[in-house]
C-alpha cells in the first residue's frame, strides 16, 4: 500500500465536517478538495480526475431525504464513471446506502465516523479505482528523499496547563485538550496553516514561507484564535470553569522535510528552526506576554498590515551562539497601523 493516495474529492454542505475531513485526510492523500456548491461540483469533476470521491448522501442545501445522493451518484458514474465514490450517511439511512452501492457506489461510512475505519474504506476505495495511474506517475520511493524547505512555525501551548490537568483530572483534560484543539482548526485552515503536529498541551502549526507570509497569514491566525476562544468562553467556563490561556512563538528558516518510518509513515520536518522557535514561545512566560515573533520573520512580513510590535531585545536562547532579537506583536487599536 502506497505511504500516500492521490486525489480526493469530498462532498458536503457541512463546512465543519469539510474542515475536519481536511486536517485529518492531508497527511494521506496527496491533494483534498472539498467541495459546498452543488454548482461548481460538475465543473470541478471535468476538470481534475479523482480517484476516490467522499459525497454526502443528503448532500444539496435543504435536502434531507436521501435520495439527493442518488442523484448526485448518478452525476459522478457519468462524468468520472472511474472514480470511487464512498457515501457518508447517518445510521438510519444504511438501507438506503446499501441500494446506492447497487447503482454505482463503492462503499459508505457512517457518520459519525471512527476515523480508522474511515480510513480503512478510503484506502479500500482507492484500491478499486481504475484511475490509480491517470494522473502523472507517483514515484513513492521519492518519500525517502529529504529536502531544504523554508516554512514558518507557530508553537502554541495552553498556559498552565500542569495546574489545570491537576484540578480537572485527567480524563477531564484531555476533553479540554481535545476541544480547544478542534475549536481553533477553523481558524488554522482559513489562514492556510498546515497542523504539523500535537505535543501534549502543545500545537505546532506550519504553513510554506511563501502562505505564512502572504497577508500575515501566520500572525493573524494567532489573532483568529484569540477571538474564537473570546467567543466560546462562556461554553468553556461552563463546561471546565476557566478559559485557556495560550501564548505562541513564531519564526521562519530553513529545515529538512522528509518522510521517515517502515511500518508508519510520517512527515517530518528537522533543524534548528523548530528548536528556536519552540524556544521562543517558551520565553512568553518570563516576559508575561502571550507572543513573541523573530525579527527574521517580523522583517518579512507585509508592510501596513494592522499589528504593531515592541522589541523585547536581543535575548540569548539555549543553544544559539548568536542572540536573537524578539518582538512582542499585538493587534493594532482602530485608527492604529
Amino acid at each position: 500500500m502506497p505511504s500516500r493516495f492521490g486525489r480526493i474529492l469530498i462532498i458536503d454542505d457541512d463546512e465543519g465536517i469539510l474542515t475536519t475531513l481536511r486536517i485529518l485526510l492531508r497527511k494521506h492523500f496527496f491533494e483534498v478538495v472539498t467541495e459546498s456548491t452543488p454548482q461548481k461540483i460538475t465543473h470541478l469533476l471535468n476538470q481534475k480526475h479523482f480517484q476516490v470521491i467522499l459525497l454526502d448522501m443528503n448532500f444539496s442545501i435543504g435536502a434531507t431525504s436521501g435520495k439527493e445522493g442518488f442523484q448526485w451518484l448518478r452525476t459522478i458514474r457519468q462524468v468520472s464513471p472511474e472514480s470511487s465514490v464512498v457515501l457518508m450517511t447517518a445510521y438510519g439511512d444504511i438501507d438506503l446506502a446499501i441500494q446506492a452501492m447497487k447503482d454505482g457506489a463503492t462503499d459508505f461510512i457512517t457518520k459519525p465516523w471512527d476515523n480508522e475505519k474511515l480510513l480503512d474504506t478510503l484506502a479500500s476505495a482507492y484500491k478499486q479505482s481504475k484511475i490509480q495511474n491517470a494522473l502523472e506517475p507517483v514515484d513513492f520511493s521519492q518519500d525517502l528523499i529529504a529536502e531544504e524547505v523554508s516554512r514558518v512555525f507557530m508553537f502554541l501551548d495552553i498556559k498552565s496547563s500542569t495546574e489545570i490537568a491537576e484540578r480537572l483530572g485527567h480524563v477531564k483534560y484531555f476533553s479540554l485538550l481535545n476541544d480547544f484543539f478542534g475549536d481553533i482548526s477553523d481558524s488554522i485552515v482559513s489562514h492556510a496553516g498546515e497542523i504539523y503536529q500535537y505535543v501534549g498541551d502543545e500545537v505546532v502549526i506550519s504553513w510554506p514561507l511563501e502562505d505564512g507570509l502572504s497577508q500575515a497569514n501566520c500572525l493573524n491566525c494567532f489573532f483568529s484564535i484569540v477571538d474564537k476562544m473570546k467567543l466560546l468562553s462562556s461554553s468553556y467556563q461552563e463546561k471546565y470553569q476557566l478559559n485557556p490561556e495560550f501564548k505562541a512563538g513564531l519564526h521562519c528558516g530553513k529545515v529538512t522535510s522528509g518522510m521517515v518510518g517502515t511500518v508508519k509513515k510520517e512527515l517530518v520536518f528537522s533543524g534548528e528552526v523548530l528548536n528556536t522557535t519552540s524556544r521562543i514561545e517558551g520565553m512568553c512566560n518570563r516576559y508575561q506576554v502571550n507572543l513573541l515573533v523573530s525579527q527574521s520573520l517580523l522583517d518579512q512580513l507585509p508592510q501596513g498590515m494592522h499589528f504593531t510590535s515592541q522589541e523585547i531585545g536581543e535575548i540569548n536562547l539555549r543553544g544559539k551562539q548568536q542572540p536573537m532579537t524578539l518582538f512582542h506583536v499585538q493587534r493594532a487599536r482602530r485608527g492604529v497601523s
